[in-house]
């Protein structure tokens, strides 16, 4: 019986350049990149993995399928196809931070401002050493309830 394996066949060979190997305004080895088109190993510089990744994105191939035959996470994929293609620009999954809120008297934050002022304020020198008490009292005992 001559059966085969759906998907078994030649693809079809994909081609970064027909002519140019290689191109030194933009420093890529373009045979390099055809070998990452066609799912071959093969270690990119950025630059190549941004010019087969907009290739490969031009041809409608899914971010997954492009992180992989590239050697990227496809979040980093698509930073550069929103950043027009161009290395940089800020990761899809990074998220703001939030600055820390000023530290009030009451708190430990507070005291050691206290401290590098050199100011005293009793009630910031009382709060470090209730959290001192609690710090010491969990690390010997392991337990965060009040004794």
């Amino acid at each position: 019986m001559n059966g085969h394996r759906v998907g078994a066949g030649q693809r079809e060979r994909l081609y970064a350049s027909t002519t140019v190997t290689f191109d030194e305004k933009a420093d890529l080895d373009l045979i390099a990149i055809e070998y990452a088109l066609n799912g071959e190993p093969v270690t990119l510089t950025r630059a190549e993995k941004i010019h087969a990744a907009k290739i490969l994105d031009g041809l409608g191939v899914a971010l997954k399928s492009i992180g992989e035959r590239i050697g990227s996470d496809p979040t980093t994929v698509e930073g550069w196809k929103n950043n027009g293609w161009k290395p940089g620009g800020a990761h899809p999954k990074t998220k703001a931070r939030q600055p820390r809120p000023d530290p009030v008297c009451g708190e430990p934050r507070m005291y050691r401002r206290h401290l590098k002022n050199g100011e005293r304020c009793d009630t910031c020198r009382a709060a470090n050493a209730a959290a001192d008490r609690r710090y010491r009292r969990y690390r010997l005992t392991g337990s965060r309830n009040a004794a």
